[in-house]
């Protein structure tokens, strides 16, 4: 969301800056042309002085003192800058306020021109720190380098903007960077920034639904992060009891974040899985492989549940659990395949232990091909981009040559069948193109595994 104008005024209400007199106007002008070494007192700032406070005079406004009694009024005015010179400067020369500023940035970033439009933005800030555009200019800064992809600079504006004294009428500013910064952290993998920043928004008592589901979930995304997979299973069940139990008259009105919890919820299992190393001795292999499996079909399960919280724009989320079922079964095939062998087999043994093995699990490389197939057909005909159109198509050309290299005949292993199709990401056919759109300000490549 950007700040096209600034949402909070000065304590006083007044929605200028601070009053300014003649001579204090006089003053700065002097000043300016002095530090500047221009000679002669910079005349034609008197003409300048004279128009300015011409048309200031007729938007007088009051000021508080005339409250308590005073017949004195004053003019107030925005603080002003003046140039005289300097190249490559497109203020020289002339006069301009932090209005001029922010005008002319938000132009810029409305025209996509992100990196002009920060530079504008950041001068605002540094040379007009206490205005009313400051925190606005703070808050466009920070969107425009987090669509860069320059999340630490990014990060340190929405910072910046958030230990500024919090006015009353500025709350929603706060409110806004604090969810984009939660969202920022997240690219930076700072988890523990994260979950804090996350309990602080959920203390609040005036989130909407969406948004406290919003903060819910990205308390769960950091404790996934920091590998904490029990309490992140548990926060993500908290999560999605949240999402289903609002009332009809107060709904969920995207469930991107509900279908972020419920990814939350199958990587616990699968990274579970994955810690499961297979041990010496053929019947402590055998649990593990068992225990495997349990927490393979219960990940797969997830992943289905995340895959039908399609509304709107979560496709993202389709995909990135289409390759991770994929990757379930490649990864386990590999943890199979480099089990220790067992003990009393002798050296000449261990090649054909190997080859019997390998037509055992071969179906497992046959899932893998299926679901990355299923994907990235998803993948092609949606439109989408990022990391995970990447990785399923390199990861499925790889499996595919592998499958090559694997021993004759079907092979077979008891174990998870293939889950009906129906299950499968939806097709493009059924989307809506304004609905393939992808929102700013949303995750859309992200790996929240860490």
């Amino acid at each position: 969301m950007t700040k096209k104008l600034p949402t909070s005024t000065p304590a006083g209400g007044n929605p200028l800056d601070s009053p300014l007199s003649e001579s204090s106007v006089m003053k700065r002008i002097e000043s300016s042309c002095e530090t500047r070494g221009l000679p002669g007192g910079c005349p034609w700032a008197l003409a300048l002085l004279c128009g300015l406070l011409a048309s200031a005079c007729g938007a007088a406004v009051q000021h508080p003192d005339a409250a308590r009694g005073s017949e004195r009024d004053v003019v107030a005015m925005d603080e002003l800058r003046i140039t005289a010179g300097g190249e490559g400067d497109a203020y020289r020369g002339g006069v301009y306020d932090a209005s001029d500023l922010f005008k002319d940035a938000t132009a810029l970033l409305n025209e996509k021109k992100c990196r002009e439009a920060v530079v504008l933005y950041d001068r605002l800030v540094r040379e007009f720190p206490e205005g009313r555009y400051t925190s606005a200019a703070l808050y466009n800064a920070g969107l425009c380098l987090q669509a860069l992809g320059d999340f630490a600079e990014s990060a340190a504006r929405y910072q910046q903007l958030l230990s500024r004294p919090q006015a009353p009428e500025a709350d929603d500013d706060h409110k806004d960077a604090a969810f984009q910064l939660t969202e920022v952290l997240v690219q930076l993998e700072r988890w523990t920034e994260v979950i804090e920043l996350a309990e602080k928004l959920l203390l609040r008592e005036d989130l909407s639904a969406d948004e406290r589901l919003e903060a819910m979930a990205r308390k769960g995304q950091g404790l996934l992060g920091l590998g904490e997979l029990e309490q992140a299973e548990r926060h993500a069940r908290s999560s999605l009891s949240y999402y289903r139990t609002r009332p009809p008259e107060a709904p969920i009105k995207d469930d991107f974040f509900a279908a972020a919890s419920n990814y939350v919820l199958a990587e616990s299992y699968r990274l579970r899985a994955e810690a499961m190393a297979f041990p010496e001795g053929l019947e402590p292999q055998k649990k593990v492989l068992i225990r495997r499996a349990e927490l393979l079909l219960e990940a797969q399960r997830e992943y289905f549940k995340t895959v039908q919280l399609n509304n709107l724009d979560n496709y993202h989320w389709a995909a990135a659990s289409g390759y991770r079922i994929g990757y379930m079964y490649d990864e386990l095939w590999s943890a199979i395949m480099s089990a220790p062998i067992p003990a009393h087999l002798p050296p000449e043994g261990h090649s054909v232990y190997r080859e019997e093995l390998a037509k055992l699990v071969k179906p497992l490389v046959r899932h893998a091909i299926r679901y990355w197939e299923l994907t990235l057909m998803f993948i092609e005909r949606t439109g989408l981009q990022g990391s995970w159109a990447d990785k399923t198509r390199s990861d499925l050309e790889r499996v595919r040559a592998l499958l090559l290299q694997q021993p004759a005949g079907p092979g077979g292993l008891p174990g998870p069948e293939a889950t009906d199709p129906g299950t499968a990401p939806p097709s493009a056919e059924a989307v809506p193109q304004a609905a393939r759109e992808l929102r700013p300000g949303r995750d859309r490549d992200r790996d929240f595994s860490g």
